[in-house]
C-alpha cells in the first residue's frame, strides 16, 4: 500500500515537471514571435526575457491559459488640469504587463506600462497607476485595461466616462460611482513600479483624441429598446465587448416598467431566442445582471431572418405577451458578426415596415453588408467595424447618436387629434368621457373643461390623463348646465390640434323609453360583436338608467322579431349591460315591418305616460316587408324615429336620406344615419344622445305646463362694474337650470338648479339694469321674474398719503375697477379747508406728486374716481400732518468728563421762516434708561463762534453739563413746532474717566441690618464711583476699597484696581459686615493714614467715606484740618432718618447726609467733581510736596561699577535729601545728605548688587518743617551686572496734561486779567526770552522747540545699522547741547518766582527744548516721550533702549503716530504752546503704505520734516515727505557708515529750522475779530462776554459756599 502511494507520487513529479518545461519553451517562442511581429525595441525584448528567466529559476510557473482582467479599478478626474490618472490591482495570476489604452471617437491614445522586475508572479495586493494628460473637456472617452502574458490576454475591462459631467462606468465584476471619483475601495498607497525600471522607451505615444461634439443624454420617456445580439461566436471576448456596448448603451437609459424604458434581449438561434422579454425586467440593476448571465453558444447557426421574423410578428405586438406597448415608439438594435443561413430581406421590410420603429444595426467580422444593409433601410445607416470584435465597445456613442437621430425624426411626426368620443352618464353630476385610444406616438393626454354661458363664474378645471386611459376619463361634481370638454394630446416633441365636445348636463336625468330594433339578418359574429359590445353598450351609457330616469329595451329580429330586454325589466344600468353580454343572435330574413308591428304593440306596451318615446332602428339592407303602415302609426303615436343604416350597399347620404322612397322606412325618421361598417357604430353615439335629449326636452315644452317662478329673487353685493343675484333654491326635479340675461348687453348667461347665485360682471358703473331671470327644465319656461338694479359707483381704494421730502407729498390710490377714465385729486388744509390745489390723473396712472404744502400742517387729500359719461364717485379721504424734517448730522462734537457738546445741522424751510416756532428738544438718558437731563433749545438762539469752525451760521451747538464720568448715555434729538414732533436722532457716547494724578481711597460701612435692595444699590453706588475713574495707568488715578468692621479689610488694592474687570467683579460680590459700631475715631484715623501711607507727594489724596449706619462725627477727627494737614481731602456720604443740606469747606471736607439709598444717584456727579477740584485748589501740604519734588531721577552704572543717581531739583530748595536703596525684600541702606543748591544733582554710591535682581532707589526731599516729596525709580540688573530701568516716576509736566479740560474754574484770560478790568495787557513777544536762552546755553538750537526723531527699525536695517545710528543719534544730540538749554530755561524760570513776575513771562519762555524719540516697523512705538529737563545720561539711556521690531516699513502710519500721540505731539505742550516742532526721519528703504498723505497732514500743522534716506531711498518720494527746500530738508545716504559725516550739516539743519516762526495753515488759524484793533485772524485769547460766562453754584452747605464754575459756550 505504501508503495502505491510513492509510485503515484512519483509520476504526480514527472508530469508536473513535463508541463513546465512545454510551458516554457511554449513561452519563450511565443514571446519572439511577438516581438519579431511588433517590432519592439531592443531593450524592451532584453528586460522581458530576462524578466521570464529570473520566473523560471525562482518558481517555475508555468504560463497560464487564462487571466483574469485587472480589479479594484479607481478613475480620478481633474478638469480644470485637463488631466485624469487610473489605479488597478493585479489578479491572482499576475500577468506580464497591462495594455492601457484611451479613445475617443475611433482614434486611440496608446500607452503601455510594463511592470517591475521587483514584483513576484502571483502578489495581487500590488497597485499600478497611469495618468492622462491634455485632454479635451466636454468629451466622451474610453479607457480599457488588458492583462498580458505573452500572447495570452485578459478580457479588457473598459470604463467610459466625459471629463466633465456623467460617468458610466462598464466592467466584469464592479460598477462605479458617477461623481469625479470613480472607485470601489480606498486608493492604493503604491502606485508605480521604482522609477529605474520604467523608462520613456516602454511607452508608445498616439496624438490626442479630437473633441466630439454630440455628448448624450439620458432617455427617460417611454421606448422600447431590443436588443438583438449574434451569439455564435465561441471566442469569448467577441461576447465581452458586446455587452460592453449593451452596458454603455444601457447606462444612458432611464430603465423602469411603467412610462420609461423598457429593454428585451434576443439572439439570432434557430429556434425562438428570445433571452428575456419586454416584461421580465423592471430596473437597470436586473438588466444588467441579465445581460451578465448572457453567453455565448458554439456551434449555432444564426437565422436572421426567422429571428427578425418572430421579433416583428410576435416579440413587438402591443398584446400584453411579451410586453411591447402601443404608442410607443421602437428600437430594435441588432448586433451581427457572422452571416445569416436564411434570406434576410423579406423579414427586413416586414420589420421596418412596423409603425414607429427604428433600425440600429452594427456589423462586424463576417457579417454580410447586404443584410446589413437590409435590416438598417440603407447602406449609409450601418455602424461598420473592420478590425472584428476588437474595440467594439467602443462603438456605442456612435450607435447612441444614429438611435437618437432616428428617434427625433419619430418624434417630428405630426398627431392626429384624438377622435370617437362617447359620452357615459354614471350619475346626475358625473360624466364619463370616452374617445378612441390613436396609434400615434402619444405620450400623454392634456384635458380641461368649464361650465358653457356661466360667464366669470364658469370655473376651469384642468387635468392630465397617460395613454390607456381613454375608456374612461371621469368628470365629477358637475352642475345640470352645459359643459365645454377639450382634450389635447401630447407626444415627446409634438402636440395635436385640441378636440372640443359639448354636453348638457341637463341631459343627465331626461326621462325617455328608449326601445332598440336590432337587424340581426345576414350577420357575421363579428359584426354582432361590434353591434352589442360596442353601439349598444356606449348607448345605453350615455344615460342614467332608472326607474325615474331613462328605460332602455332591446328588440333582435330576422325573420321574426325577439324581445330580449324589455323596457320594464332591466331599470338598472349594470344588469342591462350584464343581459348585453348574454345576447345571441339568429339569421334569417330582413323583417322590418313586422319588427316595428312588434314594437308598436309589444314593445311599448308598457311604457309610462308623459314620457317621449324612441324607436332607433339598426339595420343593414331594405326590409323584405313593408314597413310604411307601421312607421305612420308610429309617428302618430309620437314616437321619435332614429334610423341607422349599415353597409356598403348605400353609396352616400343622399340615398340615405332621400325624401321621396315612399317604400323605405327612412321618409319616416326624424334622424338617419349612414354607417360605413359595424365597428364605427359607437362613433355615433354622442351625436344620438345630444338629439336624444333634444327631443326629450321638446316633448316636454309640448306637454308639461310652465316651471314654477323662483322665487325670492333678489340682489347683493353690488359694485360699480358687478353685482350678485340670488334666489331660492327649489326641490321640483322638472328643472334643471336656470337663464339670465340684461339689458345692458344680448348676451345670456345659464346656470344649474343646484346654484342658488350668480354674479354679472363687466358692466358699467352707476346704470341701471333690467336682470331677466327664468327657470328652464323639464316643461315650458316659468314667467320671467325682473330685478332692477342700479351698480354702484366705486371710489379709489387704499388712498394713501406719505410724506416723501421737506415740502412734498406722494399721493397713491387703487383703482376700483378698470371703467374708471380719470382721477380727480384735491389738497385742503383740513382746518381751515382752504383748498391748496387740484389735479388730475389718467386711468394709468394710481399716484400723484405735489409740492406745494408746508410741514407741521394736516392736510386732507381728497381722490375721486371719474367714469363713463362723467359719472364721478364720491371721494375718498386720507389724512396726514406733515412730518417736521428730523435735525441731520446729530454728533458729539467733543466728550469730557463731566460736559458733553452736541451739534447738528440747523432746520432751514424754503417757504417761510419758522424761527420764532421752532425748537430743539434733547434729552439725555442713562444705561439703565433714566432720564438724567431734558434741554429746550430755541431755532433762533445765535451760537457762538467756534476756534477752527467756519458753519456756525449752519451748525447749532449745545452743551450739557453734570455727566458722570465714564457712564454711557443715550442722547435723543426731536425738533418740535404746531404741536408736532420729528422722529428722533439718537447716538450713544461715553463719558470720560477722570484722568488726573489721584490717590483715591473709598472706605465704607454696610451695617448688617440693611435690606437687600439698599445693600444692592449701595453696592451699585460704589461701582458707579470707581468706574468714573481711568485706573489702568497708575502714574494717574490710583484707587483702593476698603471696608471698615472691627477689623477693616482691603476689599481691592491699587495693583488690583489697574483691571477694571477685576474692580467692578470685586465689588459686585460686597455683603454686609458687622463690627462698624466698635470702630473709634483713633482706629479709624489709622486706618486712613495706613491706607495713604504709600500715597504718591504732590499728588492729592482723596477719602471717600461712606457710612450707612453709623455717624460721621463717631468717625471723623474733632477738627476738620487734622485729615486736610496729612494733604487728605474728605468726602463723607452719610445715611440719616433726615436729609441735610450739602456742606462744603473747599478742598478740606465735602459732607452730604441723605435720607434714602436712591439719593445715591443724586450725588454722585457732585462727588466726583469734589475730587476734581481738590487737583485745581489742591492743599496746602499737597502744594509744599509739589514744590519739593525732585524731576528727572534717574541712575546709571559708572564705569568703574559704582551707581549714580541723578536729578533735577525741586522749585523750593530742599533742608536735605534722604536716599535709599530697597530691593523686593528690604532697604538695603539709606543716607540723609544736605547737597548743594544746584539744578542738577548728583549723588554716587557704592553697588555691590546681585545679579538678575530688581531694585528701587527712593528720593526723598525734605524743607525744614520735616514735609518730604518723595520720588522713586525701578531698575533691574541682568547677569553681566548691567543695569535697565524698569520704571520711572512721573514729572509735573506729565501729570499736568491730563488735567479736565471741561470742568472748567475760570477762563485763562480772566486768569491773565485779573485785578484789571476795563483794559488788555499788551502782548509779550517770547523771541528774545528764547534767544537769550539759547545764547546763554551757547547752543545754536532756537529753545522753545521740539525734536522728534523718527527711527525705522523694520527689516531694512539691520543690527550693525542699528549699533552706528544709536553712536550717531547721541553724538547729535549731545551737540545741540538739549541739556544747557534746559538749564537756562529753568534759572529763567526760577528767577521769576523769586521776583513773582512767572506770570508775565509766556509759558513759551520757560519751556526748553522738548525732546521724543519714536520707533517704528509695522507698527510705532515710543521709545522717548515728549519731555524737557533732560540730562545727557538720561538721553543715552534711552538712545541704548532702542531695538529692531522687524517686519515692512509703514512710514506713512508712523507719522501720523507721531501727529496724533499724546506722548508726541498730541498733549498739551504742543497743542497750546508755539513750539516749533521739527521732525527727524531716518528711514532704510520705501514705505509700504501712503506716507506722502500723513506727511502733508503733518506740515500743515506746523512741523518741519528732515528726511534722512539710506541705503536704497527713491529721492523723489523723500523729496515728497520732506519740507520746502528739498535740498535742505533730504539727504541720502549709501550706507550708515557715512552717517558721520552727515551729522553738521544734519545739525545745522535743525538749528534753522528752530529759528522759523511755526506756520500753520488757514484752517486751523483762529476765526476771532477784534474789535479793537480791528485785526481779524491774530492768534489771541478772544476776550468774551459776560453773558456767554454761565456761572453755576453747587449746592450750599453750613460752612460755605463751594465755588463758581464758569462753562464756556463753543470751548
Amino acid at each position: 500500500m505504501m508503495s502505491a502511494r510513492i509510485l503515484v507520487c512519483l509520476m504526480c513529479v514527472v508530469i508536473v515537471l513535463q508541463l513546465a518545461l512545454a510551458n516554457s519553451a511554449r513561452e519563450e517562442e511565443s514571446l519572439s514571435d511577438v516581438t519579431e511581429n511588433n517590432g519592439r525595441a531592443s531593450r524592451f525584448r532584453e528586460f522581458k526575457i530576462a524578466l521570464k528567466a529570473e520566473r523560471r529559476k525562482s518558481k517555475l510557473v508555468p504560463k497560464p491559459d487564462f487571466l483574469s482582467p485587472p480589479r479594484d479599478l479607481w478613475l480620478r478626474k481633474n478638469a480644470e488640469k485637463q488631466r485624469i490618472s487610473i489605479t488597478w490591482k493585479a489578479a491572482k495570476i499576475s500577468p506580464e504587463y497591462f495594455d492601457v489604452r484611451l479613445s475617443t471617437n475611433g482614434q486611440p491614445t496608446r500607452k503601455r506600462l510594463v511592470m517591475a522586475s521587483t514584483v513576484a508572479a502571483g502578489d495581487e495586493n500590488n497597485a499600478y497607476k497611469q495618468r492622462f494628460k491634455s485632454l479635451q473637456t466636454n468629451t466622451p472617452y474610453t479607457i480599457k485595461i488588458t492583462s498580458k502574458y505573452g500572447n495570452v490576454s485578459s478580457t479588457s475591462v473598459k470604463i467610459s466616462f466625459f471629463l466633465e459631467g456623467r460617468t458610466s462606468s462598464s466592467s466584469q465584476d464592479s460598477d462605479f460611482d458617477t461623481d469625479d471619483d470613480v472607485h470601489q475601495e480606498d486608493p492604493p498607497k503604491q502606485f508605480f513600479p521604482p522609477k529605474e525600471d520604467l523608462t520613456e522607451e516602454f511607452f508608445e505615444t498616439v496624438p490626442k483624441p479630437e473633441r466630439s461634439a454630440y455628448v448624450p443624454d439620458i432617455i427617460d420617456h417611454p421606448l422600447d429598446v431590443l436588443f438583438m445580439v449574434d451569439r455564435s461566436s465561441s471566442f469569448d471576448p467577441e461576447l465581452l465587448e458586446t455587452k460592453c456596448l449593451l452596458r454603455n448603451l444601457t447606462a444612458h437609459f432611464h430603465v423602469a416598467y411603467y412610462r420609461k424604458v423598457r429593454i428585451a434581449l434576443m439572439n439570432f438561434d434557430e429556434n425562438q431566442g428570445l433571452e428575456f422579454s419586454f416584461r421580465r425586467y423592471s430596473d437597470a440593476y436586473t438588466y444588467d445582471r441579465a445581460i451578465e448571465m448572457f453567453s455565448s453558444r458554439s456551434g449555432v447557426d444564426n437565422r436572421v431572418g426567422h429571428a427578425l421574423t418572430y421579433a416583428s410578428q410576435t416579440v413587438l405586438q402591443p398584446n400584453g405577451a411579451y410586453g411591447s406597448r402601443r404608442n410607443v415608439a421602437k428600437v430594435v438594435f441588432v448586433i451581427l458578426g457572422s452571416d445569416s443561413q436564411d434570406y434576410v430581406e423579406q423579414a427586413a421590410r416586414e420589420l421596418r415596415g412596423r409603425p414607429y420603429l427604428v433600425t440600429v444595426v452594427v456589423g462586424y467580422g463576417d457579417a454580410k453588408e447586404a443584410s446589413l444593409a437590409a435590416i438598417a433601410g440603407s447602406a449609409d445607416d450601418v455602424i461598420r467595424h473592420t478590425d472584428g470584435a476588437n474595440n467594439l465597445c467602443d462603438l456605442w456613442l456612435h450607435a447612441h447618436e444614429l438611435m437618437w437621430k432616428k428617434l427625433r425624426a419619430l418624434y417630428s411626426i405630426p398627431l392626429k387629434p384624438p377622435r370617437g368620443f362617447r359620452l357615459g352618464m354614471s350619475h346626475s353630476t358625473v360624466v364619463d368621457m370616452k374617445w378612441s385610444r390613436p396609434d400615434d406616438l402619444v405620450n400623454y393626454y392634456s384635458i380641461q373643461y368649464r361650465p358653457l354661458r356661466m360667464g366669470e363664474d364658469g370655473q376651469i378645471v384642468k387635468m392630465k390623463a397617460n395613454v390607456g386611459q381613454e375608456h374612461r376619463i371621469r368628470l365629477m361634481n358637475l352642475d345640470s348646465t352645459e359643459y365645454e370638454f377639450e382634450v389635447v394630446a401630447h407626444g415627446i416633441d409634438q402636440t395635436s390640434p385640441p378636440v372640443t365636445v359639448t354636453f348638457d348636463m341637463a341631459c343627465a336625468a331626461t326621462k325617455v323609453d328608449a326601445l332598440i330594433l336590432l337587424d340581426t339578418s345576414n350577420l357575421k359574429d363579428a359584426e354582432f360583436e361590434w353591434l352589442a359590445r360596442g353601439f349598444l353598450k356606449s348607448f345605453v351609457d350615455g344615460f342614467v338608467i332608472g326607474w325615474d330616469a331613462a328605460r332602455i329595451g332591446i328588440i333582435l329580429y330576422a325573420n321574426e322579431a325577439t324581445y330580449v330586454a324589455p323596457l320594464s325589466t332591466f331599470t338598472v344600468k349594470q344588469e342591462l349591460m350584464w343581459r348585453i353580454d348574454q345576447l345571441r343572435f339568429d339569421g334569417g330574413s330582413r323583417n322590418t315591418g313586422s319588427a316595428l308591428s312588434f314594437a308598436y304593440f309589444y314593445g311599448f306596451e308598457y311604457v309610462r305616460r308623459d314620457v317621449p318615446k324612441i324607436l332607433i332602428v339598426v339595420t343593414n339592407g331594405e326590409s323584405n316587408d313593408d314597413v310604411t303602415r307601421t312607421a305612420k302609426k308610429l309617428r302618430a303615436d309620437g314616437t321619435s324615429l332614429f334610423y341607422i343604416e349599415v353597409g356598403s350597399d348605400v353609396d352616400n347620404d343622399d340615398e340615405v336620406r332621400q325624401a321621396g322612397n315612399e317604400e323605405g322606412l327612412q321618409p319616416y325618421a326624424d334622424y338617419s344615419y349612414f354607417v360605413e361598417s359595424y365597428e364605427y357604430l359607437d362613433h355615433i353615439q354622442y351625436n344620438m344622445s345630444r338629439q336624444i335629449c333634444d327631443e326629450a326636452f321638446g316633448y316636454y315644452k309640448s306637454v308639461y305646463q310652465p316651471l314654477p317662478v323662483p322665487t325670492n329673487v333678489r340682489v347683493r353685493d353690488i359694485r360699480n362694474t358687478s353685482f350678485e343675484i340670488l334666489w331660492d333654491g327649489t326641490e321640483s326635479e322638472l328643472i334643471t337650470g336656470y337663464t339670465i340675461s340684461h339689458n345692458g348687453t344680448s348676451e345670456f348667461f345659464t346656470t344649474g338648479k343646484h346654484r342658488t347665485e350668480f354674479t354679472l360682471y363687466d358692466l358699467l358703473p352707476g346704470h341701471i339694469y333690467n336682470v331677466s331671470f327664468q327657470a328652464k327644465g323639464y316643461g315650458k319656461d316659468s314667467a320671467t321674474v325682473h330685478v332692477i338694479t342700479t351698480t354702484a359707483i366705486f371710489p379709489p381704494l387704499g388712498v394713501a398719503v406719505e410724506q416723501i421730502s421737506q415740502g412734498s407729498l406722494h399721493i397713491s390710490w387703487q383703482a376700483p375697477s378698470d371703467a374708471v377714465i380719470r382721477y380727480k385729486v384735491s389738497i385742503f388744509i383740513r382746518q381751515s379747508q382752504q383748498m391748496i390745489q387740484t389735479l388730475y390723473a389718467d386711468k394709468y396712472t394710481n399716484s400723484v406728486d405735489t409740492t406745494s404744502v408746508y410741514p407741521g400742517y394736516e392736510y386732507e387729500c381728497r381722490v375721486e374716481a371719474v367714469y363713463v359719461d362723467d359719472v364721478a364717485s364720491g371721494p375718498t379721504r386720507a389724512y396726514i400732518v406733515t412730518d417736521l424734517p428730523a435735525p441731520q448730522d446729530f454728533r458729539v462734537f467733543t466728550v469730557a468728563e463731566t460736559q458733553v457738546q452736541l451739534e447738528w445741522k440747523f432746520l432751514r424751510f424754503s417757504h417761510y421762516q419758522t424761527h420764532d416756532k421752532l425748537v430743539y428738544l434733547v434729552r439725555l438718558f442713562d444705561e439703565k434708561g433714566n432720564q438724567v437731563d431734558e434741554r429746550q433749545f430755541h431755532n433762533n438762539t445765535r451760537n457762538l463762534p467756534l476756534q477752527g469752525r467756519n458753519d456756525h451760521d449752519q451748525t447749532f451747538f449745545a452743551i450739557i453739563s453734570n455727566l458722570a464720568p465714564g457712564r454711557r448715555y443715550n442722547a435723543t434729538l426731536q425738533a418740535q413746532m404746531n404741536e408736532q414732533t420729528s422722529t428722533l436722532r439718537t447716538l450713544q457716547f461715553s463719558a470720560l474717566r477722570v484722568n488726573l494724578a489721584l490717590d483715591v481711597a473709598i472706605l465704607f460701612e454696610m451695617a448688617p441690618n440693611l435690606q437687600d435692595r439698599d445693600v444692592i444699590m449701595t453696592r451699585e453706588f460704589i461701582q458707579s464711583f470707581a468706574n468714573c475713574y481711568a485706573t489702568e495707568d497708575s502714574n494717574n488715578v490710583r484707587l483702593q476699597v476698603v471696608q471698615l468692621s472691627n477689623r477693616p479689610v482691603r476689599v481691592v488694592s491699587t495693583d488690583e484696581a489697574r483691571n477694571r474687570t477685576l474692580l467692578l467683579q470685586e465689588l459686585a460680590e460686597l455683603y454686609s459686615k458687622a463690627g462698624t459700631s466698635v470702630l473709634t475715631p483713633d482706629t479709624f484715623k489709622e486706618t486712613v493714614m495706613k491706607t495713604f501711607a504709600d500715597s504718591r507727594s504732590g499728588v492729592p489724596r482723596i477719602l471717600f467715606l461712606v457710612l450707612t449706619n453709623q455717624h460721621y462725627s463717631n468717625l471723623m477727627p474733632e477738627k476738620e484740618d487734622e485729615l486736610a494737614k496729612e494733604g487728605i481731602t474728605s468726602v463723607i456720604l452719610q445715611m440719616s432718618h433726615s436729609s441735610q443740606p450739602p456742606y462744603s469747606n473747599q478742598s478740606m471736607m465735602h459732607r452730604y447726609i441723605l435720607d434714602g439709598f436712591d439719593q445715591f444717584n443724586l450725588v454722585l456727579n457732585h462727588a466726583v467733581i469734589d475730587t476734581v477740584r481738590s487737583d485745581e485748589f489742591p492743599l496746602k501740604r499737597v502744594e509744599i510736596e509739589r514744590e519739593l519734588l525732585p524731576s528727572r531721577l534717574t541712575v546709571y552704572q559708572e564705569s568703574a561699577g559704582d551707581g549714580a543717581a541723578e536729578w533735577w531739583a525741586s522749585h523750593e530748595w530742599p533742608h536735605h535729601y534722604r536716599i535709599s536703596l530697597k530691593d523686593p525684600v528690604r532697604v538695603l541702606w539709606s543716607h540723609n545728605v544736605t547737597l548743594p543748591r544746584r539744578l542738577q544733582l548728583r549723588y554716587s554710591f557704592t553697588s555691590g548688587l546681585r545679579s538678575s535682581t530688581n531694585y528701587t532707589l527712593v528720593l526723598e526731599s525734605f524743607n525744614p518743617q520735616d514735609v518730604s516729596a518723595r520720588t522713586t525709580v525701578d531698575f533691574r540688573t541682568n547677569f553681566k551686572h548691567r543695569w535697565t530701568i524698569v520704571k520711572r516716576a512721573p514729572t509735573r509736566e506729565t501729570r499736568s496734561k491730563t488735567r479736565n479740560s471741561l470742568v472748567v474754574i475760570q477762563s485763562r484770560s480772566q486768569r491773565r486779567n485779573k485785578g484789571k478790568r476795563g483794559r488788555t495787557r499788551p502782548r509779550v513777544r517770547p523771541s528774545k526770552y528764547l534767544k537769550a536762552i539759547s545764547e546763554r546755553a551757547n547752543s545754536c538750537l532756537m529753545a522753545g522747540c521740539n525734536v522728534v526723531f523718527l527711527i525705522d527699525g523694520s527689516n531694512a536695517t539691520r543690527s550693525h545699522d542699528l549699533n552706528l545710528l544709536k553712536n550717531w543719534l547721541k553724538r547729535l544730540i549731545n551737540s545741540l547741547q538739549i541739556e544747557a538749554i534746559d538749564k537756562a530755561a529753568e534759572y529763567k524760570k526760577r528767577q521769576a518766582i523769586r521776583r513773582h513776575v512767572l506770570h508775565r513771562l509766556p509759558p513759551i519762555a520757560t519751556y526748553g527744548v522738548g525732546l521724543s524719540i519714536v520707533q517704528y516697523a509695522e507698527q510705532a512705538k515710543v521709545v522717548l516721550p515728549m519731555m524737557t529737563r533732560l540730562t545727557r545720561r538720561q538721553i543715552n539711556q534711552y538712545v541704548n533702549s532702542m531695538k529692531l521690531s522687524g517686519g515692512g516699513a509703514n512710514t506713512g502710519n508712523a507719522l501720523d503716530f507721531v501727529r496724533r500721540s499724546r506722548s508726541v505731539f498730541g498733549n498739551n505742550s504742543t497743542r497750546s504752546l508755539p513750539t516749533r516742532n521739527i521732525v527727524v526721519l531716518v528711514t532704510s528703504g520705501k514705505s509700504e503704505d501712503n506716507a506722502s498723505h500723513q506727511a502733508i497732514k503733518l506740515k500743515r500743522e506746523g512741523a518741519l520734516v528732515f528726511v534722512v534716506g539710506v541705503k536704497e531711498i527713491n529721492k523723489q518720494w523723500a523729496n515728497t515727505i520732506a519740507s520746502n527746500p528739498p535740498s535742505t530738508f533730504s539727504m541720502e545716504l549709501n550706507s550708515y557708515d557715512l552717517l558721520d559725516g552727515l551729522r553738521e550739516r544734519v545739525k545745522r539743519t535743525i538749528c534753522q529750522a528752530s529759528s522759523r516762526r511755526k506756520k500753520v495753515t488757514k484752517s486751523s488759524r483762529s476765526k476771532f475779530y477784534n474789535k479793537k484793533n480791528g485785526t481779524k485772524g491774530r492768534k489771541t485769547t478772544p476776550r468774551l462776554p459776560a453773558r456767554n460766562l454761565i456761572p453755576k453754584r453747587g449746592i450750599h452747605g453750613a460752612k460755605g459756599d463751594r465755588g463758581i464754575r464758569v462753562i464756556i459756550w463753543g470751548l
